[in-house]
């Protein structure tokens, strides 16, 4: 009994040390982080175990020799790994997404990189949509920007066809906008940034509306837009031409190449129109324009860890408006009858750079730099016995940040450090000298978590310290919080603060070509603050293989405080300067959006409610060129590699003037039709086909000079537009 007990001792522990296991690490083969909850299972067996928080993973009970493990996690595709026990060290396990997770939208613009679908602050975002605007437009962003509800572009000129960007309501200098995270324009330049701004190298384009000065700092009071660009990534020659029956002439060109650990990208463009005088009256509808934009950009992948990126932008670009008998012989003499001319002679040198160094497993640090150099001649010879009135300068800007990002599971706190500076020098001696000049040191926090499998939450908060002539210090908190109800159906709440410092650089400046504008009083003039919130709840869904729909319904507040306007001096009616008024702006409202798609259709519709009104000394009136009611969308089939056609349309309510009166309302409507042979794509674009006019309801001539220059644009002035091109994929 004793042998047979001690042999069967010896068999049972042979047995249990032949049973040597398996260990690994189970990571992200895109982003390099580790997986938990990924399940791993020895093939032909009931041997399986579960990764934990570190993506570490312990199979026991498997013998010497070779095996399949089988590892599953939802969103990566099935791995099947060969291995042989004993293993000398522990393995690392790849996992690569699966084709559904790399097509979903990690958003950029909160920081913290998440997934639109799960992000508590409500974004939306554009990606097939940039290729149709830059069909329509590749000279500029404007018309892509349109492509969202409660998105406006408000056109601040009549001859020089400049234009800002208006969110919800509130004027165009409440937008931020950013292009790969970095503030680059404002100030001089804000009315002409859209404007120069191209599509053709765009990726994806992000509207957070709403305050969101938590994020980046000041001017975000109404919402931010976040130009991203392409990366290298596949390899890409496009070659685009394109031309309109009422003057355009654009030749694009965008290359990316990526080899080894190194790529590169190029945009090349030179975009030019003829003045064009839609309604016969003398002055340009839309100015002569020629502009030239070289945009390089370097990517470095040192390793898998570490990657700089580098590159920088010059546009060139001159445009000139007004009276056609002018512009059409430079040595014509202004008399009574011919002197209103505008003329923008623009330079813009950029250069922007991003390190980013994994540290470890949960901590990633990013370093970001930029210079902006904008040079602006505005040149106006506004009444005949004044000769040219020239505001000219040039605008130096920085921008350099420090940040941290950790993320644990789905943990992401990221906090940083960033300095922003602006020198805007005049060019002139004078007594008026309008230079202006400010720095911004900063700290900001923002940490997204999951409370629960149903609920998220983003909170924020920033301190600005503004060094102008006398210091400020701004706190700007933020939250969001995301329920998800189902699968389909989710709800998102939450709001923040956010402020604007005071400058003259605003769109009733702009419009008197700064004629008269007195210098910033900094000591009597604060900074213009804000609080405001949205909430939403939205369905979205696929109808078995063919159907799909989206639906979303958001309604949205934001108060103004200290909201600056445009005064004369009494005593002297011919000078003008800002000031805070004497009370507050509110606009609230709401936005619906519909999507619906039945096999290669796309339905799209959205409208938005606005009731922006000013309170002013005990006066409460509407805010001016803000419809009440607008509704957009499009109807689009799109066959992949062979069609796509479009029709979209537009309508806008009644708006009210400065002078007290009321626009009639009106609908526009466009249409695409895009064919693709092989690499080849042709392409025509019709815009507002009913030829919708401005000048149909009445002159562009108003007072004091008769002239374009103080006409407030509330519709089209262009009329109907027609443009064809060609782009070449090589």
């Amino acid at each position: 009994m004793k042998l047979t007990a001690f042999l069967l001792c010896f068999i049972v522990s042979g047995y249990a040390f032949a049973q040597t296991g398996f260990q690994a690490r189970v990571i992200d083969r895109a982003t390099q982080q580790p997986l938990p909850g990924v399940t791993g299972v020895a093939k032909g067996t009931a041997n399986g175990s579960i990764s934990d928080e570190e993506g570490n993973i312990v199979i026991d009970g498997l013998s010497d020799g070779a095996h399949t493990i089988i590892f599953t996690f939802l969103g990566f595709d099935t791995l099947e790994q060969e291995i042989t026990l004993p293993l000398e060290t522990q393995l690392t396990i790849s996992m690569q997404p699966s084709q559904s997770e790399l097509h979903e939208i990690i958003i950029e613009g909160t920081r913290s990189n998440r997934s639109i679908a799960n992000t508590p602050t409500r974004v939306e975002v554009l990606t097939e949509e940039i290729d149709e605007a830059a069909t329509m437009d590749p000279s500029k962003v404007a018309h892509l920007l349109t492509h969202s509800t409660g998105i406006q572009v408000q056109q601040t000129s009549a001859t020089s066809n400049t234009a800002n960007v208006r969110i919800q309501g509130l004027d165009g200098r409440y937008t931020q906008i950013l292009k790969d995270g970095f503030p680059l324009y404002g100030g001089f330049s804000g009315s002409l940034s859209i404007m120069q701004i191209p599509p053709l190298d765009l990726r994806q384009v992000e509207y957070i509306k709403g305050s969101a000065s938590t994020l980046y700092g000041a001017g975000a009071i109404a919402g931010l837009i976040n130009l991203i660009s392409k990366e290298p990534e596949p390899n890409e020659t496009l070659i685009h031409l394109n031309a309109s029956h009422i003057g355009a002439m654009d030749v694009n060109t965008f290359f990316s190449r990526k080899k080894n650990k190194t790529g590169f990208t190029l945009l090349a463009q030179r975009n030019s129109h003829r003045a064009f005088d839609a309604d016969d009256d003398g002055y340009t509808d839309m100015p002569a324009l020629v502009k030239y934009n070289f945009n390089p950009k370097l990517f470095f992948y040192f390793t898998d860890k570490t990657k700089l990126t580098v590159g920088g932008t010059y546009t060139n670009e001159k445009r000139e408006g007004g009276d056609l008998r002018l512009l059409d012989n430079d040595d014509a003499a202004p008399d009574s009858n011919h002197f209103y001319k505008e003329t923008n002679d623009v330079h813009r040198l950029t250069t922007q750079m991003r390190f980013d160094h994994q540290l470890n497993a949960v901590l990633t640090f990013t370093a970001r730099n930029s210079f902006n150099l904008f040079r602006r001649e505005l040149d106006i010879t506004p009444f005949p016995a004044s000769g040219i009135y020239a505001f000219r300068g040039r605008q130096l800007s920085s921008f350099s940040e420090a940040s941290l990002s950790y993320r644990h599971k789905k943990n992401v706190l990221v906090t940083g450090l960033n300095f922003y500076s602006e020198d805007f020098n005049e060019d002139t001696t004078g007594p008026n000298k309008r230079d202006e000049g400010y720095e911004i040191a900063s700290a900001f926090g923002n940490y997204t978590f999951d409370i629960n499998n149903w609920i998220s939450a983003e909170t924020g908060l920033r301190a600005d310290y503004i060094h102008l002539l006398d210091d400020k210090l701004m706190l700007l908190p933020r939250a969001y919080v995301l329920f998800k109800w189902t699968n389909k159906l989710t709800s998102r709440i939450g709001g923040g603060m956010g402020y604007r410092y005071p400058t003259i650089f605003n769109q009733e400046a702009e419009m008197r070509g700064y004629i008269g504008v007195q210098n910033i009083r900094y000591w009597p003039v604060q900074q213009e603050t804000s609080a405001g919130g949205s909430a939403d709840i939205g369905y979205k869904t696929a109808i078995g293989k063919h159907y799909s729909l989206n639906i979303n319904q958001m309604f949205f507040m934001t108060e103004l405080t200290n909201p600056l306007v445009l005064v004369a001096d009494p005593i002297n009616s011919n000078v003008f300067f800002f000031q805070n008024a004497s009370g507050w702006t509110r606009s609230y409202g709401s936005e619906t959006f519909f999507k619906f798609g039945f096999y290669d259709f796309m339905f799209f519709a959205g409208y938005t409610y606005t009731h922006a009104t000013n309170h002013f000394s005990g006066i409460n009136s509407d805010m001016t060129l803000t419809p009440r009611h607008s509704l957009k969308g499009d109807l689009l089939y799109s066959l992949p590699g062979k069609w796509r056609i479009g029709a979209d349309y537009e309508y806008k309510s009644s708006q009210l003037l400065s002078n007290g009166s009321n626009t009639p309302s009106y609908w526009t409507y466009g249409g695409l039709v895009e064919y693709t042979w092989r690499k080849v794509t042709l392409m025509i674009n019709v815009e507002n086909f009913t030829n919708v006019r401005q000048t149909k309801y009445g002159t562009l001539r108003s007072a004091p000079y008769n002239t374009p220059q103080f006409t407030e644009v509330w519709a089209p002035l262009d009329g109907i537009v027609v443009n064809g091109g060609i782009k070449m994929r090589l």
